[in-house]
């Protein structure tokens, strides 16, 4: 009777090892635009995004919130793509803590950011994407911002791509879009701007190879084109177009349980 116990443990340890090991999901959750880390603040004001953090961690997944480099410290200290594969380095940290399986995600600019990098790498296994904004598509038919591409575009041509200059831009906050200044280079403007740039939306979901979970705010004045961009993405039977009630910046609170139903699938998967 004992040997044949030993026997039965023996197959059932084997029959475990043989299991694929439950994989543990990292997020990269990314910030908008002049912004801070995701589920921080400096004393004014709530902290965005502090929800949809602590709704994650609690659910068991890791979190790394970088400041990119467009956050308001930073203040668009790199280019575009120099800035997005600064998204490596939050894989290889949520790798160290014992991730094995990545998504990135983020709100805003941070969200155009997330769509990019799945767009140009790979090694992840999902997008979130939380009010994805500031493609040079729409901004560019307003005149500030026209005048100061063709203004980079000048500079640029005179040799002086890489002398700081104030350039007239836009942003989006709780009550809607409004008119801001940004001090940069050209080329790192144009970067972000730029007819050619890697910020445009439409051609980056069209190119991702992982799934997508796009989540809008129903007062979100950036969301206005959310559901033709995202039937963009090559067909994948885990897209989601979620719409929830709120703005610009509560998007990412408001879709945390859009959020953990969607990556409960995608472990499944």
């Amino acid at each position: 009777m004992i040997a044949r116990r030993a026997l039965l443990a023996i197959a059932s340890l084997g029959w475990a090892a043989a299991q694929p090991a439950q994989q543990r999901i990292g997020v990269v959750l990314m910030h908008g635009k002049l912004g801070i880390p995701m589920g921080m603040t400096y004393g004014r004001g709530p902290a965005i995004g502090a929800g949809l953090v602590a709704a994650l961690r609690n659910a068991g997944y890791l979190v790394a919130t970088p400041e990119m480099c467009w956050s308001r410290q930073r203040n668009f200290d790199k280019p575009y793509p120099d800035c997005i594969a600064e998204v490596d380095s939050a894989v290889a940290q949520l790798r160290t803590q014992g991730a094995t399986a990545f998504v990135v995600a983020g709100l805003s600019l941070g969200g155009n950011g997330a769509i990019a990098y799945g767009a140009t790498h790979s090694g992840i296994i999902g997008i979130m994407a939380f009010g994805p904004a500031d493609d040079p598509t729409r901004k560019s038919t307003r005149p500030e911002v026209a005048a100061s591409l063709a203004h980079a575009q000048q500079l640029m041509a005179q040799g002086q791509g890489d002398v700081k200059t104030s350039f007239d831009d836009v942003n989006t906050g709780t009550g809607g879009v409004f008119s801001m200044t940004v001090a940069t280079t050209p080329r790192i403007f144009l970067s972000f701007n730029d007819a050619g740039a890697l910020t445009h939306i439409g051609a980056n979901v069209a190119k991702l190879t992982v799934p997508i979970l796009w989540v809008a705010g129903d007062h979100d004045p950036t969301q206005g084109s959310a559901a033709s961009v995202f039937h963009m993405a090559p067909a994948n039977p885990l897209n989601r177009l979620v719409t929830v009630h709120s703005n610009h910046v509560g998007t990412p609170d408001a879709g945390a349980d859009a959020a953990l139903a969607w990556l409960a699938e995608l472990k499944k998967s």
